[in-house]
């Protein structure tokens, strides 16, 4: 795992040598092209070798978890019941969001293929959309993760931290049924070593 290192959110997360990983929303077809379409949005990384593709979302709460904990709440249940000093319009739930990421990052990878080699800037994502456009990604021998990384400290007297975490993927799992992927929400104490690491 020597240097393949990305960060986000004040956390650095380094992936294997054999991954390819990128940071969608700083790649000059996002910034240039895909960003004109309104309300446009994606996951933070993903990563592909010849084996996996990750769609990768990372939220760093700590030391903000009163902000966040409207969040947290599946399907909105707590958008205006939960006192918070962030603007919350037209914000949703960490389930509804990362599910909406997840489709538009699809969708921005399928509108990237379109251009074929007329575009410089669709190399970047050359990985990524050959993934896609392969058999690789109906084979189900290659997996398909799409992983909540919420790092803060939620837990309450009625809900462990546990509990949340597994309502968040719950409700993930539900809205992304039109793709056939493994949902997961994770944080520095139960992420998959395989996937990534945390370092200092």
């Amino acid at each position: 795992m020597d240097n393949n290192i990305k960060e986000e959110s004040g956390l650095k997360f380094q992936f294997s040598t054999n991954d390819t990983v990128i940071k969608f929303d700083d790649t000059k077809f996002y910034r240039e092209y895909f960003n004109k379409l309104p309300e446009a949005k994606g996951v933070d990384f993903i990563s592909v070798d010849k084996g996996k593709i990750a769609f990768i979302e990372v939220k760093n709460c700590t030391g903000d978890e009163g902000n966040c904990r409207w969040r947290i709440a599946p399907n909105n249940q707590k958008l205006n019941t939960t006192h918070t000093s962030v603007n919350v319009e037209g914000r949703d739930s960490l389930d509804i969001e990362v599910a909406q990421k997840m489709a538009m990052t699809v969708a921005a990878l399928v509108g990237a293929k379109s251009f074929e080699n007329t575009k410089e800037c669709v190399d970047e994502l050359k990985e990524y959309i050959q993934f896609l456009a392969n058999d690789t990604f109906s084979d189900d021998s290659k997996k398909k993760y799409v992983i909540l990384f919420l790092e803060g400290d939620f837990g309450g007297k009625t809900r462990t931290k546990k509990m949340i975490m597994q309502a968040l993927q719950n409700s993930m799992n539900k809205k992304l049924q039109w793709i056939n992927c493994r949902v997961s929400v994770v944080d520095s104490d139960t992420y998959d070593p395989r996937m990534f690491q945390i370092v200092s």
